[in-house]
């Protein structure tokens, strides 16, 4: 099945929450989000959103493709707020739980690259962050939580 396909059920206008936070330990922040999501040249999915930091607007593009296997996907992602001027590169795959999870790297300022993850929840219109600090459990950076914009 094509990542086309697997996404399908989240194509249309959506609007929800944001919640980020930096460290574990931190209160998630919250803000309005709202998202697009639909075909990009024939066999990609494109995933626009919009979220805020406080008073300043933030937005972002996820653009994947590939089969919805476990190791078929790649993609490239980019965020006003996270990735600065430059776009990350994920692989990844969707589980047996419909889940597509993507994993890439950036560059700390010293030591090893970290890992970021991004998770895309089709059955409950649900996009999570983790951060992966080298030598420690991921943790949950940001979560998305959509619903259908019935005003679109």
């Amino acid at each position: 099945m094509s990542i086309v396909d697997h996404l399908t059920p989240l194509f249309g206008t959506w609007r929800g929450t944001n919640r980020l936070r930096l460290m574990p330990t931190d209160d998630y922040q919250a803000s309005l989000a709202t998202a697009t999501i639909g075909v990009t040249a024939a066999r990609f999915v494109s995933i626009t959103y919009t979220w805020a930091d406080g008073d300043a607007a933030q937005d972002g593009l996820l653009l994947i493709g590939g089969d919805a296997t476990t190791d078929g996907c790649q993609a490239v992602w980019v965020d006003s707020w996270h990735t600065g001027p430059t776009w990350m590169s994920f692989s990844g795959g969707v589980g047996d739980d419909g889940e597509l999870r993507l994993l890439g790297t950036y560059p700390a300022e010293s030591g090893p690259d970290w890992g970021w993850n991004i998770h895309v929840r089709p059955q409950d219109a649900t996009i999570t962050m983790h951060n992966v600090v080298p030598g420690n459990a991921p943790y949950q950076v940001v979560e998305l939580a959509l619903e259908p914009d019935d005003l679109a």
